[in-house]
């Protein structure tokens, strides 16, 4: 196949210029979709025979993985699936907190900037989504919403934080994705910060963000970490006190 990439007929890679990024995004799309379980144990030698590829890709692809959450090595164990710690949702939410109403605010200081535009595309092709039933596109272009709006900051350095915690977010999207109770609500509020962004009103679409990531007045992510989901409700008044 010119240029590599995936063989459609066996699922297995071709030989791209840079084999170890193509055998890393395909264990992390396997993970982020759910098709490897929380806490399974992965083979280099399966996923390398899965792939096409010898082991010596997958070790390194499984090093980048590591890097990003999405994996944890045991010594003398071996590779497993990440599963969410005590406390580790919330932190990631923290993250979230900071960056993206932060990203929305040097967006909206850019008076030319195509946010509000690009969102509402999404948005669209979000709806079309859920009226189809096609949950993994809907969950598939809401993480695209959120990095829209880190992209629109303008910051690589935003973008390289983001990046840290981006693909263990869209597996946790997944994991729970299912419920319709919550996507209603995440359609809703899709529509409400895009709106308040085209409307260049920082201070509601911080607010509506801050709940979205929250999901404060759910049940959302209490099934992920409910220990913590008080302590998360917390921290987001907080910071939607501090944001106006």
């Amino acid at each position: 196949m010119a240029g590599g990439g995936e063989d459609r007929k066996t699922g297995k890679l071709s030989r791209p210029a840079l084999l170890v990024d193509e055998v890393m995004r395909a264990i992390r799309e396997m993970i982020v979709e759910g098709r490897v379980l929380p806490g399974e144990r992965l083979s280099e030698n399966a996923l390398a025979a899965e792939l096409g590829v010898s082991t010596t890709p997958v070790r390194e692809a499984i090093a980048l993985l590591r890097r990003q959450g999405l994996v944890t090595v045991q010594p003398q164990s071996g590779t497993y699936v990440f599963e969410l710690q005590a406390g580790e949702l919330n932190q990631l939410c923290e993250l979230r907190f900071a960056l993206e109403p932060a990203a929305v605010q040097l967006a909206l200081e850019n008076p030319d900037t195509p946010l509000a535009d690009e969102l509402a595309v999404i948005v669209e092709d979000m709806k079309k989504a859920q009226a189809e039933g096609r949950v993994r596109d809907y969950l598939a272009l809401d993480t695209a919403f959120h990095d829209a709006i880190i992209a629109a900051s303008g910051n690589p350095y935003f973008t390289s934080a983001y990046a840290l915690i981006g693909a263990k977010m869209a597996a946790l999207r997944n994991r729970l994705g299912s419920d319709p109770h919550h996507m209603e609500k995440s359609m809703r509020e899709h529509v409400e910060i895009t709106e308040a962004i085209r409307a260049r009103n920082l201070e509601l679409a911080a607010r509506i963000l801050v709940r979205h990531i929250a999901r404060k007045e759910g049940s959302y992510w209490e099934h992920l970490d409910p220990e913590n989901s008080a302590r998360m409700e917390r921290t987001a008044l907080s910071t939607t006190l501090h944001s106006k």
